[in-house]
Order: structure tokens, then C-alpha cells, then sequence
């Protein structure tokens, strides 16, 4: 059987996003393919594992398409001056920072398989994540402060009818009902960075269908569309703006906002918006109180997460979604956003380091007279094929 690497975290990443170091091929040198629009990401987690490595903490990263048990991966890079080298052979870890969401069955599949033992613990809180991953439950938990969201229940013309009816009603009893336009906002219930976001007129419901079809995986919800093109200025200039306050160990640790290029309301960096760091005594006040309240009724002292928030143009402020894995990346050519962005990093990295030593006392005290091998999971990897591939 192959040699087993230990090491004190595993960063693993979306296999959509980021290679496996077991894929042979020469395009792939490096996690994030050259050339693809994810490449400056080898920068960041380069430099990630680079801080790790001053807190005396070995890391290395993988793939969601690595995991083959409960903390093993079959392959990981490492990351040693300023290169980037595969290392195609298994590696073992209980803690676990996680930078993937089960976007598809196979996913689903892995990332319970990862964490199907209780000694494998997820730097993000299982809750929260569950709760933000799926748009429709954030709702649900945080209705008074969001924007009205409907699931859509058959990806029919019916059921869209059938969805379009039931917001309606709901937007008649909705005390903002003048913060939105007739306009429809058909988003992916699990999706991120603003992706598969799309805003149809109303009655437009053969062209929503036409959209489903084209990605009938996807499981959707709709709103109403806000009106933020005039509710926040920054520097005395309006534009469609959202505003993002990092949570950290119970604390706002940075501010910023995202403004949509013009002509288009989504504000994400992935869709074209300018992310700009600002002071948080530049965010209004009320939406700080705001987002402690909610902070309040999550109760996740201990955890990283992202609150993001619009203004409408009367001035009332609405969530727009939570995140537990807000990016760690940064706009390579604004310098101000890579020290901030480097500072997340340390502190992300500060709290790995804290929880990494809690897991090896943990393991000490319950396994202080096991070789490293015989772990009670060896007996699952010697049957599975993909340990010894």
C-alpha cells in the first residue's frame, strides 16, 4: 500500500475549479490551470500556504475529486519556494478546511464521505454552511431581513406560473412593497458569485423556462427585483451596490462594498463589479446594527462568515445572502485589496493553527498508542481502489 501522508489541515477546493494533483497531465502544473480565469488563485493559496508554513503548520491542498475516505485525500499539492509540485499519493488530516459545496451528487457524495467520521472536523460550522448554501432556508431562518424568495417546485411552465403567484401574494403583504420593481430575479438556489443570476419583465415566463432547460440540474427560486441603483453613494457617486461585512470570532473584521459595472445590477467581481475596501464607520450604521442582529440569532461565535446587504433607493436595507466562504482572493492589480485580503488570510490562518493543536491533543489523548497507519479507517482504504491508484 502507499505511503500515508499526515498533515495538520487539508485545504480542499471545488474539483470544478482547481485540478487534482494525480491528473498526469503537463497542462496541469499548477491547481488552478494556466490560462483559466481562476490562475491568480495560485497565487493566493501559494501565499496562504506560505503563512501556514510560519506558523509551523504543515498544509497542503486538494480536490474535492481527491476525497476517497473520512480526512484522506489520494493526492495534494504542496507548495515549496514560490513552486507548485504534485504529489500523487494519499494524505490523511482531521481538520479540514473546506472550500467546496456540494453543487452536484457526486460532490454530495464525497463531502459527507469526508466528514463521516467524527474525528474529521470542517473549518467551516456544518450548520451555517448548510443554512447559507441553500438560499431558500436563509429565508426561511432570516425572513424578516431578506428579500422575498420563492422556490420554484417543477421546472415547468406551471410550476413557474404556479411560483410567479405565490411571490406575488407575498409581496402584497411585504411592508417594502415599493423597494421593488415588477421585475423578476430567477437565481440558482445553491449557486455563488453571481452566477446563473438572471432578471426577466413580468410575464416573460416562456423566457424563464427557456433558461431552465438549458441547466435542468439547477434547482432555482425567484424575487421580486430591488431597487439599489440609488440607495448608497460612495464618494457622492450612486450606483447598484452591495455592501459585504466579514464576520470572524464574533467580530466585523472588514468592509467593503462591490459596484456594478454599468447597466448591470449584480455586483459580484466575477460579473464585472469593482470591489473596494472601505473603513466599517463609512457603512451606514443601521445596516452594521443590522447585521448584529442577525449575527445575534445565528449564534456562530467561533466561525468565518460573509453578510451581504443592499440599500434600496428609500432607503430600507435587505440581506442579500450569507456566505461561510467568502474569497480569499484579490484583484491583482489594486494593491489595496491584496493587503486586505493577505490580512483575512492571517487570520484565517491564526485560527487554523489554534484548532490544529485542539486536534492533536484531541487525537493524542484517544490514540497516543497507534502507529499513524492504524487508524480505525485503514480497513476502508485497503478495499478502496482509488487508495492504491
Amino acid at each position: 500500500m502507499n505511503k500515508l501522508n499526515r498533515f495538520d489541515v487539508i485545504i480542499v477546493y471545488n474539483e470544478t475549479l482547481a485540478a487534482s494533483a494525480s491528473d498526469s497531465s503537463k497542462n496541469n502544473e499548477t491547481p488552478f490551470p494556466r490560462g483559466s480565469c481562476n490562475e491568480s488563485y495560485n497565487i493566493v493559496y501559494g501565499y496562504f500556504l506560505e503563512i501556514c508554513n510560519k506558523f509551523n503548520l504543515n498544509v497542503v491542498f486538494s480536490t474535492s475529486a481527491d476525497i476517497i475516505g473520512p480526512g484522506y485525500c489520494r493526492s495534494f499539492w504542496s507548495f515549496r519556494n514560490s513552486k507548485w509540485f504534485k504529489n500523487n499519493i494519499p494524505c490523511f488530516s482531521s481538520l479540514i478546511f473546506d472550500k467546496f459545496s456540494p453543487t452536484r451528487s457526486s460532490i454530495k457524495f464525497r463531502r459527507q464521505l469526508l466528514f463521516s467520521s467524527t474525528e474529521v472536523k470542517p473549518f467551516n460550522d456544518p450548520d451555517l454552511f448548510n443554512l447559507f448554501f441553500d438560499k431558500q432556508k436563509t429565508y426561511k431562518k432570516l425572513s424578516e431581513y431578506s428579500i422575498p424568495t420563492i422556490p420554484l417546485k417543477d421546472n415547468t411552465l406551471q410550476g413557474i406560473n404556479n411560483a410567479c403567484k405565490a411571490l406575488s401574494e407575498l409581496m402584497f403583504r411585504h411592508p417594502g412593497t415599493k423597494d421593488f420593481s415588477s421585475d423578476i430575479i430567477l437565481k440558482d438556489r445553491f449557486g455563488a458569485g453571481g452566477r446563473r443570476v438572471y432578471k426577466f419583465k413580468t410575464g416573460q415566463s416562456q423566457n424563464m423556462l427557456a433558461v431552465i432547460r438549458r441547466n435542468t440540474n439547477i434547482s432555482y427560486i425567484i424575487q421580486p427585483f430591488a431597487k439599489f441603483d440609488h440607495g448608497f453613494s460612495y464618494r457622492n457617486c450612486f450606483a447598484s451596490t452591495d455592501i459585504r461585512l466579514i464576520y470572524f470570532n464574533d467580530k466585523i473584521v472588514q468592509s467593503y462594498i462591490r459596484v456594478a459595472k454599468p447597466g448591470d445590477f449584480r455586483c459580484n467581481e466575477h460579473s464585472g463589479g469593482l470591489l473596494t475596501y472601505i473603513p466599517l464607520k463609512e457603512v451606514p450604521q443601521a445596516l452594521v446594527a443590522k447585521s448584529r442582529l442577525i449575527a445575534k440569532i445565528l449564534d456562530k461565535n467561533c466561525s468565518l462568515y460573509a453578510l451581504d446587504f443592499i440599500i434600496s433607493n428609500n432607503g430600507n436595507i435587505y440581506l442579500l445572502e450569507g456566505n461561510t466562504g467568502p474569497g480569499l482572493d484579490w484583484n491583482m492589480s489594486i494593491k489595496r485589496n491584496e493587503i486586505e485580503a493577505k490580512k483575512l488570510i492571517r487570520l484565517v490562518v491564526e485560527e487554523l493553527s489554534v484548532r490544529a493543536k485542539t486536534q492533536s491533543a484531541y487525537r493524542q489523548k484517544r490514540l497516543v498508542f497507534e502507529p499513524v497507519l492504524n487508524t480505525p479507517q485503514l480497513g476502508y482504504l485497503k478495499l478502496n481502489p482509488l487508495f492504491s491508484q
